[in-house]
């Protein structure tokens, strides 16, 4: 008998939209706290919330997190309404392309604090 793959891709998917949304949670609630901390937020309050490695590696997690929840969920909404395979394509690549855009711009900014 043949093994056919991805019998088990709605479930990978699955846990992974839940644990991306479980890390952006705690990680709203760790920034919260250091928001707080820092106040009064001042431009250079704000810059520096972002300096140490640790911050722009947890912040740069927390967006590919949020680019793959999205992800997960356009597939679902493309897989469910758009039936025209073509079209589906095309948006998954301008979709993609968007999210590894945001990605990249993302590694730009917080590299670029100092």
């Amino acid at each position: 008998m043949r093994h056919v793959g991805g019998a088990h891709r709605g479930l990978d998917m699955w846990l992974l939209q839940r644990a991306s949304a479980i890390y952006m949670a705690a990680y709203l609630v760790v920034f919260l706290i250091l928001f707080l901390a820092a106040s009064p937020m001042s431009f250079l309050a704000w810059r520096e919330l972002f300096v140490p490695t640790a911050m722009k590696l947890g912040s740069l997690l927390f967006v590919a997190s949020l680019l793959v929840h999205a992800w997960i969920g356009l597939r679902e909404i493309f897989i469910d309404y758009v039936h025209f395979l073509v079209l589906r394509l095309g948006l998954y690549l301008a979709f993609g392309a968007l999210y590894l855009g945001c990605l990249v711009w993302t590694v730009d900014i917080l590299w670029s604090v100092k």
